[in-house]
């Protein structure tokens, strides 16, 4: 089975980018099943319902998000019954902690998790969370998103779930790294990267970056609105053999 996970999603003119360019990613590189972490879509942050529905007629087959799951209040009106799974050691009652996708006779079972360093968030510990996911979750595969700040976190969960589960992928730093590695048969990397606009700071508009650093004022963000976007994710190749994650990067021009 050949997986495609894509990296935070950023802004909605990232959709039609994917309207443009899925399919044929998906038929050159003989994609099964195709994810994307989806925190980042609507205005930079959260995901409405007209955007979830937008992704998933693409042919995406599930969502993770992160730390602006509930940025969109309408989201609680429809999470319940998506495919996203989101965070599991977040304390809320909507949606699901994890997110079962089948493909043939095959299960994949989604986890998203939040790191807790650097963060704000009353959060429950995302180790021991997956400890009490696993005793639960019954599935050919586990796919984790690790949806954290600190690369310390990061690798030490992948370490800690190597063997337990098919891959522990990073997001949310939206910068692509170059540690991909396999280990005990579990895939790895720091972070996937994003999909969204390539002259940018993470996504969002270059001058109002520098204006924030420069003054300390925290004036509203917006997604930059180059024509340039790039998509960041990776392919895992699983195999009886062996699995194997493949970096994927490509770049594309939205015509106005």
């Amino acid at each position: 089975m050949r997986i495609l996970y894509f990296g935070d999603i950023v802004g909605e003119n990232t959709i039609k980018v994917f309207e443009k360019h899925l399919d044929e990613i998906k038929k050159e590189y003989k994609i099964n099943v195709a994810f994307a972490n989806a925190e980042n879509v609507t205005m930079g942050k959260g995901l409405n319902v007209k955007h979830y529905k937008a992704l998933k007629a693409l042919g995406f087959q599930g969502f993770t998000m992160g730390n602006h799951t509930f940025s969109k209040k309408e989201i609680k009106e429809y999470i319940d019954d998506a495919t996203i799974a989101r965070p599991a050691n977040l304390n809320t009652e909507y949606g699901k902690e994890v997110l079962y996708v089948k493909y043939n006779d095959k299960t994949i079972a989604l986890v998203n998790l939040l790191g807790r360093v650097y963060s704000n968030t009353p959060l429950d510990c995302p180790f021991k969370t997956m400890d009490r996911l696993l005793d639960d979750i019954k599935a050919d595969y586990i796919i984790v998103d690790i949806h954290a700040d600190a690369t310390s976190e990061k690798k030490a969960l992948f370490y800690d779930l190597s063997g337990k589960v098919t891959a522990v992928l990073g997001s949310h730093t939206h910068i692509q790294t170059a540690d991909e590695e396999v280990y005990n048969n579990t895939c790895y990397i720091t972070d996937m990267g994003m999909c969204g606009p390539y002259e940018s700071v993470l996504g969002d508009d270059k001058d109002m970056v520098i204006k924030r650093f420069r003054t300390g004022m925290f004036d509203p963000l917006p997604v930059s609105n180059d024509n340039n976007y790039v998509l960041n994710g990776v392919i895992l190749d699983i195999k009886e053999s062996g699995n194997q994650i493949i970096r994927f990067s490509k770049k594309y021009t939205l015509d106005n």
